[in-house]
């Protein structure tokens, strides 16, 4: 029997992680990719066989092929995750780098990820295609075919337009969150979670909702509430509407009672056929779910300039004018020439603005002008596409928020709150809003309870407006606020007895909490069912958590990142000698990134020490189990730094626990009787108490909105403590 043997990848793959949270790379969560280049590889793609070096070239048309096989990888991996990134509707752009030699045969290549398992898998298809061109086939076929099962698999996960603007503004205010599913982000931790639907926010009602969904509801609403809105009729059939269309007037529009984008809607009609086309397009779309929901509406048409009114914690924050798409003819190209040229316009990306589609509403409203898509405009005409300026459809914004008459925007807040809507958008139809309503006359089309935000940030004209930011604000009055008191425990020994008597202390005052070590998690000392591999925003997922301990070693959080994006408190725990330079690492890169307060560390702890020694001493808690201010805490002290120390007391009762600054005792405890046999539970009990003077000095767990700042001075650390 023959036995076939497979040659080797001349590029293995013998790594592949996700360092999740901040870690020793980046503040966000990254892809690390580890690999084994053949010495017999080519140094690089330029030197590799004709064939192969056009076949790299087709696939990755951005990648230099001059630079080192392991460069052209991390360039390829980058150039592949964009494109998912783009598919996906991320705002990022991941940059791949290189970590090891120059020309190296085992190397890393290191990039952040939105989503892990894209970002895998793109690469992953890139490190195949690179080694069969380097074994001298040609990898076009295998590649385009993974990556456009990537591709497709990219698509069923894109966001929303203001879904993805959202993400990109809470990851640039390191607002934690995740996905539980396509556009539902669960944002904050523990009891500070709140939860966005694209821009639903968690607080909105479903009868508000639904009722800006029906267009008839709203449109009822709004009349009730005395708004001007257009004349409705509820039709069912064809000659239902064209009857309908004769009551209303001159020109109509059709849309189906319940839509969104502008999906069925076909205005300025005029005529019987006009008429029914545009119910059977509206028609075809109406909810099939509800039959008194799958109506359509023929509506009174009102002239005048469109505008689109944003509202955020009922306040009007952005508006702007909706301006239908045109072009503008140079007496040489046709029509379908120039509405060509116009969607290849930078930013008709589907993210600013919208490509003009040719259908049938455009049709009928050149038409109507004598026009079609073969015509040559003449030089200069102006040629307008569509009789409405929707922005889902090629529309214009242009931003005239400081032009809204204040009392246009009472009316627009009125509105939402009409409808209980803290988000909306408000679809108005009016001559002019920087007059107001009460002079000229004013229009409500329609409420939106998922408006679209995108726009704001790009308008052709006026200001740019982050309407994501200005969400994110009304959900936490600073960003801070967003997570749960958390602290992190680090450390080759002990780490598990020092998380555990922090959360006992934390308990014994109260507090939920959760607590993650290499023993298992809890929820109040309850054992939680988290899979294989529990990771800290796991646990924060509780939502009355008020407190996240987390004790882990450093070649973990070095391996495999924090999972975290901040840490109240750092309690460090002794390393091995061996683990000496991770910590040194884990100090410069992730310690001191994420601590928004004290590092708590034993004084005897020379290597942990050693780490931490650029550390200012303001801002670190030596801990001594020694019954003495030795000069080496004396000169901490006096340095600005905090020392805890054990001390019997004089008149019996035993031993106490001490918080000192240079000039006061600032708080004492009773050390446990169980404790005192075993010196790594008396520190342990000393950590749990520093930690909890910290959370009662900071207001870990009142209304005060926890903020970074530098650690208090311990005048005031001392003066707060001395009172309570």
């Amino acid at each position: 029997m023959e036995t076939l043997l497979q040659k080797p990848n001349p590029i293995a793959v013998v790594g592949l992680r996700t360092l999740l949270g901040t870690n020793v790379y980046s503040v966000n969560t990254v892809i690390k990719l580890a690999l084994e280049i053949s010495p017999s590889v080519k140094a690089r793609v330029c030197d590799f066989i004709p064939e192969a070096r056009s076949a790299l070239s087709s696939l990755f048309p951005k990648c230099p092929q001059d630079t080192p096989v392991a460069q052209y990888i991390a360039d390829a991996i980058q150039f592949a995750d964009r494109e998912l990134c783009r598919e996906m509707n991320f705002y990022s752009s991941p940059t791949a780098a290189v970590v090891g030699d120059a020309a190296p045969l085992s190397f890393s290549v290191v990039w952040e990820t939105d989503d892990p398992q894209m970002s895998r898998a793109a690469a992953l298809a890139v490190v195949d295609a690179i080694s069969e061109a380097a074994r001298g086939g040609n990898p076009t076929e295998n590649y385009t075919l993974a990556q456009n099962t990537n591709l497709e698999r990219a698509k069923k996960r894109r966001l929303s337009n203001s879904t993805a603007v959202l993400v990109a503004a809470a990851k640039r205010k390191c607002i934690p969150f995740e996905f539980v599913a396509r556009n539902h982000l669960r944002l904050g931790h523990g009891k500070h979670q709140k939860q966005l639907f694209s821009t639903i926010s968690g607080s909105t009602s479903f009868a508000s909702a639904k009722t800006a969904l029906d267009k008839r509801l709203s449109n009822r609403l709004l009349a009730q509430a005395g708004m001007t809105v257009p004349r409705q009729i509820t039709v069912r059939t064809k000659a239902e509407a064209v009857s309908a269309a004769k009551q209303l007037g001159k020109s109509v529009v059709v849309k189906p009672a319940q839509a969104n984008q502008g999906r069925g809607v076909s205005v300025k009609l005029r005529g019987r056929l006009a008429v029914e086309e545009a119910f059977e397009r509206a028609y075809a779309l109406r909810n099939r779910k509800h039959t008194e929901n799958s109506g359509v509406l023929v509506e009174q048409y009102v002239a005048g300039s469109e505008y689109r009114a944003t509202v955020v914690d009922y306040r009007l924050v952005a508006a702007v004018i909706c301006r239908p798409p045109e072009v503008i003819g140079d007496g040489e190209k046709t029509l379908r020439n120039l509405i060509e040229e116009l969607n290849g316009e930078p930013d008709r990306d589907g993210r600013q603005l919208s490509r003009v589609e040719i259908d049938d509403e455009l049709l009928r409203h050149i038409r109507q002008h004598r026009l079609s898509l073969e015509s040559v405009p003449a030089d200069g005409k102006r040629v307008i596409l569509r009789p409405t300026g929707h922005l889902a459809r090629g529309g214009v914004p242009v931003d005239v928020t400081d032009e809204v008459h204040p009392e246009n925007q009472q009316l627009c807040e009125r509105i939402a709150r009409a409808f209980g809507l803290s988000i909306a958008g408000i679809d108005l139809i009016m001559p002019d809003i920087a007059i107001s309503h009460k002079e000229v006359g004013c229009a409500v089309l329609e409420v939106n309870a998922r408006p679209g935000i995108e726009f704001h940030l790009s308008p052709r004209g006026g200001s740019s407006r982050d309407v994501s930011e200005l969400i994110l604000a009304n959900l936490y009055k600073a960003p801070e606020s967003s997570a749960v008191a958390t602290l992190l425990v680090v450390g080759d020994l002990h780490t598990s007895m020092v998380a555990q008597a922090i959360n006992r202390r934390l308990q014994a005052e109260g507090r939920r909490t959760g607590l993650l070590s290499k023993r298992g998690a809890y929820i109040d000392g309850v054992p939680q069912e988290l899979g294989q591999r529990p990771t800290p925003p796991m646990l924060a997922r509780d939502p009355f958590l008020e407190a996240l301990i987390y004790a882990a070693s450093p070649e973990r959080i070095w391996a495999k990142g924090l999972g975290l994006g901040v840490c109240h408190a750092v309690s460090v725990t002794p390393s091995s000698a061996e683990n000496g330079e991770i910590l040194d690492d884990l100090f410069g890169k992730v310690l001191q990134r994420v601590s928004r307060g004290y590092f708590i560390v034993d004084r005897e702890d020379i290597v942990s020490r050693r780490a931490l020694s650029a550390l200012p001493p303001p801002k670190l808690i030596l801990v001594s189990a020694g019954t003495d201010l030795d000069p080496d805490l004396r000169r901490h002290l006096q340095g600005g730094g905090l020392a805890l120390f054990m001390r019997w007391s004089s008149d019996g009762s035993g031993a106490r626990m001490f918080l000192a600054s240079a000039s006061e005792e600032l708080a004492t405890e009773s050390i446990p009787s169980r404790c005192l046999a075993r010196p790594p539970l008396i520190r342990a009990e000393m950590h749990a108490m520093a930690v909890s003077c910290l959370a009662e000095r900071n207001g870990w767990f009142g209304d005060m909105d926890v903020r970074a700042a530098p650690a208090p001075s311990q005048q005031e650390m001392g003066a707060d403590l001395a009172n309570s």
